[in-house]
């Protein structure tokens, strides 16, 4: 293992000597980068890389290609596999396209999390993922662009037959026209130009079905690494500080992309635009264009429809990892004398090799420490503190089996907050935000240690009661009413004004034949569902003759 080491110091000291005296005498490469979509902030540090000097730096004449201009739709992978482009932005779908035979090579992956959902008009009625069965659901073509949209119907055993899918026009106007029910879009984007027209809606994202994706993929071509992997080193390592840099002065990239990319986007929108990609990217604790093997493997078994791939090894060839491409370095010798390679060898070796195990050793406390917050924001809410959507369905799951082997019982309260898009409407989004807190905070306050409480969308909340039959998740759930119904909510820290707040509640506990972990979850939906079309601020609990029965109304809370 020394001995390895000491080499790979040998090799690379070699490499910097000769490249301090051939580099500067290199001629810039041509090289092409085909985009997924049009000039946007999306391509921040791709732009900034450009304009900045860190292609050339590296030695590149870089062309990027943006996408979708005129109803005109390039695929990145067929640019990039055709040869009509070096490099190319996808999505997680591209893992599909490698283990379907086509030699792509995934680089960097920009955001941590896809920006990709489904956009629905809040007047459509679709409120989850089921009420979308057979409804005009617009999106890309080919669906490897669109997986991370699909995928959740699987999950959720929607039939494809049930899906009417119609090729994406790139236009918001079907959607708002009625022609269409549901609209493939990014949450960077598309929620701006709803917003400024008044126009109600909401995003059904893939993430609260458990499909966490990567965003906007970097990637190049199998000969494109074997021929040339030198260059493809220096690429990714330019297009990477591009980013950082972009993301360090967002409003400089923002005047660039204004002033020379897409004149006819607004300052606003670039900034909506920086703004979510920050919280896509969380560029504060994982190092941009990381990616995880593992987190691959899991996506390619998801597409796959989780059959479990023949060999933890299968995706070697496509995740990137700049050791396995070492350029041979021997042909370099002729340049150099042994007199200077002897020299450099003692005066450097020692040196490299402390350092590079010291920073080896911090690298890897630094990505483990990152893994683990990432998991743990992967789980919670980022506005009120609690689980999320998918810690809740996963802690639904091992409760469920606790009940199948143990025949442990338990309930569940779903929650929505009634009226709240007025709140958002009259005073504001910030004082909405400041509602949803305490909101969840006073739920937190009055439930057991043992109860899970998690916020799952928007206005919605559910809690998990261990070990608790209806009649006393019934109690539980009155006291509750009466805590958010009774005391005044504030619309911020710094002012008194109160506004009342009431929510309706739905109840249902696990049955003897439930099949699946969501039966009762269903049923608890059920019931909040019928509280709302009642009339709001009540009780309904989904009984045993598995009809939805009123507890309490606004009239008894």
């Amino acid at each position: 293992m020394e001995k390895d080491i000491q080499i790979a110091g040998f090799r690379w000291i070699v490499f910097l000597f000769i490249f301090c005296f051939i580099n500067p005498l290199a001629a810039a490469e041509h090289v092409v980068v085909q985009l997924k979509w049009v000039n946007q902030f999306q391509f921040a540090g791709y732009y900034a890389a450009l304009e900045k000097g860190f292609y050339k730096a590296a030695g590149f004449d870089v062309e990027l290609r943006p996408n979708g201009y005129d109803g005109a739709f390039v695929s990145p992978v067929d640019a990039v596999v055709s040869g009509k482009a070096q490099y190319g932005i996808s999505n997680s779908g591209l893992v599909l396209d490698y283990l379907n035979g086509k030699p792509v090579v995934a680089l960097a992956a920009t955001l941590q999390h896809s920006a990709v959902s489904w956009i629905v008009l809040e007047k459509s009625g679709i409120r989850n993922i089921h009420d979308m069965a057979n409804k005009r659901l617009m999106t890309v073509f080919p669906l490897s662009e669109s997986l991370e949209l699909l995928e959740p119907f699987r999950a959720e055993g929607i039939a494809p037959e049930k899906l009417n899918l119609i090729q994406t026009v790139f236009d918001l106007q079907p959607l708002i026209d009625g022609k269409v029910d549901a609209y493939d879009g990014y949450v960077t984007n598309e929620p701006f130009l709803l917003e400024q027209k008044g126009i109600a809606y909401r995003l059904i994202d893939p993430r609260t079905y458990g499909i966490d994706f990567y965003g906007d993929v970097l990637f190049t071509s199998q000969n494109e690494l074997r021929d040339h992997p030198e260059r493809v080193a220096a690429f990714r390592k330019a297009s990477m500080d591009g980013w950082r840099y972009a993301m360090a002065h967002p409003e400089e990239i923002t005047d660039l992309i204004l002033n020379k990319y897409a004149p006819q986007k607004t300052r606003e929108h670039l900034r909506y635009e920086a703004k979510a990609m920050w919280d896509l990217m969380q560029p504060e604790i994982i190092e941009i264009g990381h990616m995880n093997p593992g987190r691959w493997l899991h996506i390619a078994e998801v597409m796959v429809e989780h059959k479990r791939l023949i060999d933890d090894k299968a995706l070697n060839s496509f995740i990137y990892n700049e050791e396995d491409y070492q350029p041979d370095l021997l042909r370099y010798l002729r340049i150099a004398t042994i007199a200077s390679i002897i020299a450099l060898l003692l005066a450097g070796i020692a040196t490299w090799i402390y350092r590079i195990n010291r920073r080896l050793t911090r690298e890897i406390a630094a990505r483990e420490a990152a893994e683990q917050q990432l998991r743990r924001l992967s789980e919670t809410d980022a506005l009120t503190g609690l689980a999320n959507r998918r810690a809740f369905d996963q802690q639904l799951h091992k409760e469920f089996q606790r009940f199948l082997r143990y025949r442990h019982t338990f309930s569940i309260v779903m929650i929505d907050i009634d009226l709240f898009k007025r709140i958002n409407d009259t005073y504001g989004h910030p004082a909405g935000d400041h509602v949803l807190t305490e909101f969840a905070w006073r739920l937190r306050d009055h439930i057991r240690k043992t109860d899970i409480l998690a916020r799952i969308g928007g206005e919605e909340f559910a809690i998990m009661l261990p070990e608790t039959y209806p009649w006393e998740a019934k109690k539980r759930t009155l006291l509750l009413q009466q805590i958010i119904s009774k005391t005044p909510f504030k619309l911020s820290d710094t002012t008194d004004t109160p506004v009342m707040i009431t929510a309706s509640f739905g109840i249902s506990s696990v049955a003897e034949n439930d099949l699946i972990a969501d039966a009762a979850l269903i049923r608890a939906d059920t019931a909040l569902y019928e509280a709302k079309n009642n009339g709001r601020n009540q009780v309904i609990l989904f009984n045993a003759d598995r009809k939805p029965v009123l507890v309490a109304d606004k009239t008894t809370a």
